[in-house]
């Protein structure tokens, strides 16, 4: 091979070089890219089988221990005889389609409230209540949770409460109780070990990528070294002869 041709040969090495070093780089960050979203399919799993929710203990005749425990929403909540109010010691009720607050009852059919038509105000124990409205949030059982447990809004035994008590906590009985929500555990589980297989595979794949560029990366220094060396040689003996004709 000739100088001209192996310096060509030699510029042609050093970018294929060049391409499979940046080749390289990109499959480290893809792979980087996966343990990351491995990471975050475990997060995501371990929150999910570790959430809590609130359940109550509504009365059930037909029961042994006398109730039945329910996750906790706004019908049961009144059903038990509890009305949710805020800091404010405002009354969150509902409105029906005409534009009237709804009338929460318990579990006999009692009404928990009654309404000053004069004031607009709820009357309980015979104190009066602001109102607030909670129509956007009072039926959805998750909403409502998540605002009683981030203490957003309260709830009260109705036949206890007074226009001062503004308290955020939850009733001190254990009627309701924190419980850990596993209704979620088997679509968690089986989302966390679909994702795990795809970033498994996918991983695997990028395995074999590497190692082929490896080996294509060595023989092509393997080469770059020879044709150096080729050019290297020709310069040396190429000096030597202009120093024997000197």
């Amino acid at each position: 091979m000739g100088l001209s041709s192996s310096q060509g040969r030699l510029l042609m090495l050093t970018a294929a070089i060049s391409d499979v070093e940046l080749n390289e780089v990109l499959i480290s960050q893809r792979q980087n890219k996966l343990a990351t979203q491995g990471e975050e399919a475990a997060q995501k799993y371990n929150e999910a089988t570790s959430n809590y929710k609130l359940e109550i203990k509504v009365k059930d005749t037909n029961s042994a221990t006398g109730y039945t425990s329910e996750d906790l929403n706004y019908n049961n909540l009144s059903a038990m005889g509890y009305v949710v109010t805020n800091n404010k010691g405002e009354i969150y009720l509902e409105k029906d389609e005409n534009g009237e607050w709804i009338i929460p009852k318990d579990m006999d059919g009692k009404d928990l409230i009654s309404i000053n038509k004069a004031t607009g105000k709820a009357i309980i124990n015979n104190q009066e209540f602001d109102i607030a409205d909670g129509s956007n949030y009072l039926r959805k059982k998750d909403v409502l949770q998540n605002l009683i447990m981030n203490g957003l809004v309260n709830i009260k035994e109705a036949d206890k409460i007074t226009n001062k008590d503004y308290a955020m906590s939850l009733p001190a009985n254990t009627q309701i109780e924190w419980v850990l929500d596993t209704s979620d555990d088997a679509a968690a589980l089986s989302e966390y070990e679909m994702e795990q297989a795809r970033v498994s595979r996918e991983d695997n794949s990028l395995d074999m990528e590497m190692q082929q560029l490896e080996t294509q990366h060595n023989a092509l220094l393997k080469e770059y070294d020879s044709v150096k060396k080729v050019i290297d040689n020709n310069i040396s003996r190429t000096f030597k002869l202009f120093e024997n004709q000197g």
